[in-house]
């Protein structure tokens, strides 16, 4: 059994073209299950987001489980292979395990270490896990690369860092004031980044936002989008607005400074902290007081570039981790024990059609060459389809509790050979039973 992704994705693709292969919920769940139904694919997992379609697979070869992904690709999507071909990235065995981890973390992503990548793993994983497509490997894996996202997502909060002017004044905002749910907001312009400001500002937990434009009527329609906490104040009164507020993000152009940085003298300690967006800036420095954190569009360009310095470390340190939780997959695979039955179930079963075939040539010798490569097709497909079942089922039995017991059970029943290490910690489970058992025994005699 091997790990194989097929991915159609923005690395390669044009948003023109990717949006061709993008696959709603409910078209999910049925190419989920024809996938399922696919020669040489076990267990499945599609993944469709905006910018990539991924699918995840168990496969028992590697060369026919590439084949029949990108067939259904193809068919489902009504392209011709050979431009599938040109497209897909594919990945194998340790490369596609540590594709998943890479692509659950966000490190795959377009916006690199966005967190909203999870969900979407998530909501696939279930899907496919619903329809019962997956199976031991791809439950334990997908259950895998998302714990570790979480734990990324937690140690390194990537998402927390402003990578706007806005973004970056809210939080500087944030950090000053402490808590918000007593202070009032003025947000000055609504021009794209005012816009965008009072967006993320509205679900802060400010007490009032008070927004303002030099258009009236588009800060009565702003502000109608949202609910009570955001209130609209006419341009004429904007500058008591903004002498009383605990915080002032300015976002408006102009050619001179609106505001004098006397008028925000106050009498008490309380802080106040003023983001200056505006180029020109929209505050005259000239008497503006100490107490008074003012920071203007050069300062928060610093701050966001230091930002971006911090989250290419935390990026690193999370893509330096996938290589141990790759190992950690392969560790619990190898103690399956199962994939040296399925292979010996896979040869003989092959070679019990191989023998069949050759004594239908024998016996049919009129048949041309088209004949007997359909025969063999058909009948290597019955061979498949007959042993699918038995292949899910002994690799759902490898994790219990009395695995070895029941492989060795299912070895006699197809007439398997029993791999040495099966019997070792079959030999070894009975002697430490036998033992305990002996032990039990001298106690209750006393």
């Amino acid at each position: 059994m091997f790990v194989i992704y097929v991915s159609l994705n923005y690395q390669k693709l044009p948003i023109e073209i990717r949006e061709r292969f993008v696959l709603s919920k409910q078209e999910l769940i049925r190419a989920n299950r024809l996938l399922n139904n696919e020669k040489s694919i076990l267990e499945n997992v599609i993944l469709s987001t905006c910018n990539r379609t991924d699918v995840y697979a168990v496969v028992d070869q590697l060369h026919t489980g590439r084949y029949y992904i990108k067939r259904f690709l193809a068919n489902w999507f009504h392209m011709d292979l050979e431009q599938i071909n040109q497209w897909v990235q594919i990945g194998v065995k340790a490369d596609a395990v540590s594709h998943l981890f890479r692509v659950a973390t966000g490190l795959e992503s377009l916006m690199v270490g966005e967190p909203q990548i999870l969900g979407q793993v998530k909501e696939a994983f279930s899907l496919a896990y619903e329809k019962q497509t997956t199976g031991v490997i791809l439950d334990h894996l997908f259950k895998q690369a998302i714990t570790f996202s979480k734990r990324m997502h937690t140690d390194y909060r990537v998402s927390e860092l402003a990578q706007t002017s806005g973004q970056a004044g809210l939080h500087q905002i944030k950090a000053t004031l402490k808590t918000l749910d007593d202070k009032k907001l003025v947000i000055v312009g609504l021009g794209q980044e005012g816009a965008h400001v009072l967006k993320n500002a509205s679900t802060m937990g400010f007490n009032r936002i008070l927004i303002s434009n030099r258009t009236d009527m588009k800060a009565e329609k702003a502000a109608s989008q949202y609910g009570s906490v955001v209130q609209m104040i006419p341009w004429q009164f904007v500058t008591s607005a903004v002498k009383n507020a605990d915080a002032v993000i300015l976002a408006t152009s102009v050619e001179r400074a609106l505001f004098k940085g006397n008028i925000f003298k106050t009498q008490d300690d309380k802080p106040k902290i003023l983001i200056d967006l505006g180029v020109p800036r929209n505050v005259s420095k000239i008497g503006l007081p100490s107490t008074i954190i003012y920071l203007d569009i050069d300062h928060i360009t610093q701050i966001i570039e230091q930002n971006q310095l911090y989250k290419q470390r935390m990026l690193d340190q999370i893509a330096k981790k996938v290589p141990k939780v790759v190992e950690q997959f392969y560790i619990w695979q190898k103690q399956l024990h199962v994939a040296p039955v399925i292979r010996e179930l896979r040869e003989s079963s092959l070679n019990i059609e191989k023998e069949v075939y050759d004594s239908l040539l024998r016996k049919l010798p009129e048949l041309d060459a088209h004949e007997r490569k359909v025969i063999s097709k058909h009948m290597k497909s019955i061979i498949n389809q007959m042993i699918k079942g038995p292949i899910k089922t002994i690799k759902e039995l490898s994790v219990q509790a009395d695995a070895d017991s029941d492989l060795v059970f299912f070895c006699k029943l197809f007439g398997l050979s029993i791999d040495e290490t099966i019997l070792e910690s079959l030999l070894l489970r009975e002697a430490d039973h036998s033992q305990t058992t002996t032990e039990q025994e001298k106690i209750y005699e006393t």
